[in-house]
């Protein structure tokens, strides 16, 4: 028989011990998605993952020969996703020598082409206020590549 206890102990103690600096640990991932990199992420996956997340839906109801409105279920999920989206992105600060970095150090080719679909998901709904700021950010992206001596 497993003796559970002894599993809890690999993880730094025997079960119900908790470490001394617990509230550190609790506030890593809190400080974590407060960085502008995690903005930039969380903005990038959520764009991502809405496009995948359309071509497996449309295709599991395809494979059941089930009746759905393919339109509606994008548009309503579309709405979501790029609001929380851009929920994430909004704060970058193009002033801020911190979030300028994080720009320059993510993934070219995934934060273009997430700008790229949020802008033209924005440019539908009449939001322009948005679509410039995802513009100005991408701009920003394109040049700091552009400036990188190679």
């Amino acid at each position: 028989m497993i003796d559970k206890d002894r599993i809890f102990e690999l993880f730094g103690g025997k079960k119900g011990d908790e470490p001394k600096d617990i509230e550190e640990l609790i506030t890593a991932d809190t400080d974590f998605l407060k960085s502008p990199m995690a903005k930039l992420g969380m903005f990038t996956k959520m764009v991502h993952n809405h496009e995948v997340f359309h071509k497996k839906l449309k295709k599991f109801f395809q494979q059941e020969k089930a009746s759905f409105n393919a339109k509606e279920t994008k548009e309503a999920s579309s709405f979501a996703v790029f609001n929380r989206a851009y929920s994430y992105i909004k704060h970058l600060d193009m002033e801020n020598s911190e979030h300028i970095e994080a720009v320059w150090e993510f993934n070219t080719k995934a934060l273009l082409k997430s700008i790229t679909l949020a802008i033209l998901y924005f440019e539908t709904t009449e939001e322009y206020e948005r679509c410039a700021k995802l513009h100005a950010i991408k701009e920003m992206k394109k040049a700091l590549e552009k400036d990188v001596p190679m």
